[in-house]
């Protein structure tokens, strides 16, 4: 009984050392005298307000969401075309594609960052949309190629064949018969892409240049220069959002996401 007491209390110290960072920043967001305290001087909406007011942070919060609606197209295509290939290989060459595949994610992200840089930097991507979409791609097709290529190794393959003998043909037998039973995990996978690329700073600071600053970045800008009580009201935003995202993840992403860890 007294095991399970500390068990219980260790477990609950963790729950608050990780969970409590983040519950700070909801009544801070709502101190519009703009003090950021933890006990709201002056409740309000003022914080959102300002936020909403605000062209640069309006630009910066259409350019994230363009940057990850971009990426998670392009990621989304590439990493489901990626594990139908994987899929149709032997099982050693597959394990072996799947490493290679999964390898942008397991790479420091610094060292992919600086290697982006300087290749885009020779084909002029630097400080362009194109090459945030681009970049942010790398970072989230893996995800999307384990998320689908774990959906696809539980379908019954006697269907496809099925399928291709009665004249169906690969795009007739994707979109009838794979599409229809993998569309959840799909489904999951772009929504975790547009969670990588909207919340991703390191690749974006070395890529994104002066002129094309998304949003993370931006609030990265303000911590820097100046600690505005915007903040606050940002991070509340970005975490409902993110829970907005997580909560369809949580429900058919579950076998994906424990197999990446």
């Amino acid at each position: 009984m007294t095991g399970r007491i500390a068990l219980g209390i260790v477990g609950g110290a963790v729950l608050l050392f990780l969970v409590a960072p983040m519950f700070a920043v909801i009544p801070m967001s709502f101190d519009s005298s703009g003090l950021m305290s933890l006990v709201p001087n002056d409740p309000g909406l003022e914080q959102y307000r300002r936020f909403f007011a605000s062209p640069d942070w309006m630009e910066a919060l259409a350019r994230s969401f363009q940057v990850a609606a971009g990426a998670t197209v392009v990621a989304t295509l590439g990493g489901v075309s990626a594990a139908l290939g994987v899929a149709r290989l032997p099982a050693r060459a597959r394990q072996v594609a799947e490493a290679l595949l999964i390898l942008p994610r397991v790479v420091p992200t610094i060292v992919f960052a600086v290697a982006a840089y300087r290749i885009y930097l020779e084909i002029g991507l630097v400080g362009s949309v194109a090459g945030l979409i681009l970049a942010h791609s790398v970072l989230a097709m893996p995800f999307v190629v384990i998320f689908v290529g774990s959906a696809l190794r539980g379908l019954d393959p006697s269907l496809t064949e099925a399928s291709l003998s009665l004249g169906g043909g690969p795009l007739v037998t994707f979109f009838r018969i794979i599409l229809p039973q993998i569309r959840m995990a799909v489904l999951g996978a772009a929504l975790f892409a547009f969670n990588v690329s909207f919340d991703e700073v390191v690749v974006t600071l070395f890529i994104s240049g002066i002129r094309s600053k998304t949003l993370p970045i931006k609030v990265w800008d303000a911590i820097q220069y100046e600690i505005t009580p915007i903040l606050p009201a940002i991070s509340v935003m970005v975490i409902l959002a993110t829970l907005l995202l997580l909560t369809p993840l949580l429900l058919f992403g579950r076998r994906a996401m424990s197999r990446l860890s």
